[in-house]
């Protein structure tokens, strides 16, 4: 649902396509140092967003692990025709954070939940000074990113995260929040316009 959205941040944040699918041709041939170089790449940025997602560093840490076997085990899955590096990868990192997240161990040992009410959602507070996540927002990049959400109105924005980080469906959302199904749809297509939007003239900077 929020497909486009990743492909326009991938946009943003990466710097060279081309040399991304040189990375993953070369992965594809059994490559071992290729896989080192698209870690090197991606591993802090991929791990701010599962940690996001989990709130959980040793998850995280796990679930990043599995990520990048994956890539090596099933790099024959991603098609260097069609689509961008970028997120092929960030939509396997979202997939397999989100089966943890919705797994019966990890919902018993999470005790806290979500609330659209919660500032936090979009800004999480991490206490070590040296998060990769922190590291990451402090780039440019991240900072436009944020930037970005920051201009969509609040409303738009946590819906827009529950469904995202949460892995949320709009039925859910609704019945969960006591919202209407159609509010929820409108606020949800109204607030990805406007990133697509605020992220196509970040492109063009």
């Amino acid at each position: 649902m929020l497909f486009f959205i990743l492909s326009t941040i991938g946009k943003v944040l990466t710097k060279d396509e081309k040399r991304d699918r040189a990375i993953m041709a070369r992965i594809k041939a059994r490559d071992p140092d290729a896989l080192s170089e698209l870690y090197d790449q991606y591993n802090r940025l991929l791990f701010g967003l599962i940690l996001s997602i989990l709130k959980k560093r040793s998850e995280a840490e796990d679930i990043l692990q599995e990520v990048f076997t994956t890539i090596w085990e099933k790099a024959d899955m991603y098609d260097l025709e069609r689509g961008s590096v970028y997120t092929w990868i960030v939509s396997l990192t979202r997939n397999k954070s989100i089966d943890r997240l919705r797994s019966k161990v990890y919902k018993e040992q999470k005790k806290q939940s979500t609330s659209l009410d919660d500032e936090d959602v979009f800004h999480p507070l991490y206490p070590d000074k040296n998060d990769p996540l922190e590291d990451t927002i402090l780039t440019d990049r991240a900072k436009r990113l944020h930037a970005a959400l920051d201009k969509i109105s609040n409303k738009q924005r946590k819906v827009l995260q529950v469904a995202y980080f949460n892995g949320m469906t709009q039925s859910e959302i609704a019945d969960e929040y006591d919202i209407p199904l159609g509010t929820v749809k409108t606020r949800m297509r109204d607030g990805m316009m406007k990133l697509r939007e605020i992220l196509a003239k970040e492109l063009e900077l």
